[in-house]
């Protein structure tokens, strides 16, 4: 199936921005300048693995609306810190982390060269569950703000994807309809089904091979370049 969309929709964490190598590169980094490993024997791996585990479930309960955004913040690394037995300033630990990580570069491979040349020809949209504050410093920090006609995130829209009206509220910034619009992104409920119950037709990039309701799915980005006009 070929597209010509009158706007692409891109999700952000983990889509284009490397979530995981990003965030592990901070955390690992401040567990050492905390030293933090000195009240507890465990590898990197074990760190990291325990850390995304709790973040990924807090994202899990602020995208259902069983917490505040605030509440995710206030409690991710106070609950991270009791887990792994480390003693420390989690607020200091946290800051540290909020102002590091959207500063990170490192993008999913072929990101950018995909997102420079889709721009030439397409407007380009981010849909992002993320916050402003931390969002528009990513992108920037990336070089790639230039390419996008707007960042749209669940703080401005006042709900989260996969809400309908988040995807209503895309389709109203990019002045098109739900057929002429196309999304990409890696969640399959956040941003696959929940563009599909908008009537947006969806590419998933799929690299964990998760299930799926998607009739196209990708494992490298510049695969896009298959589907479109």
């Amino acid at each position: 199936m070929k597209f010509n969309p009158k706007a692409i929709f891109f999700d952000w964490d983990h889509t284009l921005w490397d979530h995981d190598r990003n965030a592990r590169e901070v955390i690992l980094d401040l567990v050492d300048e905390f030293h933090l490993t000195n009240t507890l024997e465990a590898d990197q791996n074990d760190i990291w693995n325990s850390f995304n585990l709790l973040n990924n479930q807090l994202w899990d309960d602020y995208q259902a609306k069983k917490i505040s955004q605030l509440e995710l913040r206030e409690t991710r690394f106070k609950l991270f810190f009791s887990q792994m037995g480390f003693e420390g300033d989690s607020d200091k630990f946290s800051n540290e982390f909020l102002y590091r990580t959207p500063r990170k570069k490192h993008l999913m491979e072929g990101a950018f060269e995909v997102v420079q040349e889709l721009a030439k020809k397409f407007p380009l949209f981010i849909l992002t569950n993320g916050f402003d504050d931390i969002q528009y410093v990513k992108v920037e920090a990336c070089g790639l703000q230039h390419c996008f006609q707007e960042i749209i995130t669940s703080q401005q829209v006042g709900t989260q994807k996969p809400d309908i009206r988040f995807f209503e509220h895309a389709l109203k910034k990019a002045d098109c309809k739900p057929h002429e619009a196309l999304m990409v992104g890696d969640h399959p409920v956040a941003d696959i089904q929940g563009a599909e119950n908008a009537g947006i037709p969806s590419i998933h990039f799929n690299l964990n091979d998760l299930d799926s309701a998607a009739s196209i799915q990708i494992k490298q980005l510049n695969e896009l370049w298959i589907h479109l006009v």
